[in-house]
């Protein structure tokens, strides 16, 4: 089935009941509604670790849920422990099947061969061999597959997240990649880059801004909705959620 020119605004996903906070979902009843299309995808990568992949990818799930959207987030054991403290929920160990750490949004360490999310946001380690795994799953199991490649400030950093944009094009050239600035960070050498050894343009979403209070509140235990409730970071993330959504079928970020 052909994908809408749009996908679906609020209530417009599926309508399987919902499941409590810190449910593990195991296996998927077989009374839940069947899906007509698969579900976006989203990579959210990084050249290197500690840039904020992690923050990115749960608020893009929380502005998919707000949407509508079920949720799934889904990284390698140590990531996917991170993306559940964000929403202060403890994973159980390794291998477990999805768990609920918010209404509609569901934490697993791989993706399930049976799934109900609309949306998945896959946030792989900044490992090359993860990176390509990720990638490929990522295009077997959604349509469209999309991806969001963090730029912090710095040459060193705008060189990793190079890297990591080379190895997208070169694996998968169908799959839409746009770079996200985090803060001020110039990402004008990136798109010239693009232009000259890629051969194509680099889509580059707003800036996402810096709040030096989010690692401290983090750290502490502050689960991420109270973080950065009526910050300048959600209002971002929410125009990011809308530009990587509405041109699902296009490859073309607005």
């Amino acid at each position: 089935m052909p994908l809408p020119e749009r996908l679906p605004t609020t209530g417009a996903w599926s309508s399987a009941p919902r499941r409590p906070v810190g449910t593990v979902v195991g296996r998927i009843p077989a009374a839940r509604p069947s899906r007509s299309r698969a579900p976006l995808g989203v990579l959210v990568a990084a050249g290197e670790e500690g840039v904020g992949a992690s923050v990115t990818a749960a608020l893009l799930a929380r502005e998919a849920r707000d949407h509508g959207a079920r949720v799934l987030l889904v990284g390698p054991q140590l990531r996917a422990q991170r993306l559940a403290a964000l929403f202060g929920v403890a994973l159980p160990g390794p291998d477990f099947p999805p768990v609920v750490v918010e209404r509609d949004i569901e934490v697993a360490d791989r993706v399930p061969s049976i799934t109900d999310a609309d949306v998945i946001l896959l946030v792989p380690g900044a490992h090359v061999p993860q990176l390509l795994d990720a990638i490929d799953e990522l295009a077997a199991r959604t349509a469209p597959a999309k991806s969001v490649v963090l730029a912090p400030g710095g040459g060193a950093s705008l060189a990793a997240t190079f890297a990591v944009l080379k190895l997208l094009v070169g694996r998968r050239p169908q799959c839409a990649a746009t770079v996200l600035p985090w803060g001020d960070a110039d990402v004008t050498p990136l798109r010239d880059a693009a232009e000259r050894w890629l051969g194509r343009p680099l889509p580059t979403a707003p800036a996402l801004p810096i709040d030096p209070t989010l690692p401290v509140a983090l750290r502490a235990g502050i689960p991420l909705a109270e973080a950065v409730a009526d910050t300048a970071l959600t209002t971002a993330a929410g125009a990011l959620w809308t530009a990587l959504s509405t041109s699902a079928s296009t490859g073309v970020l607005s």
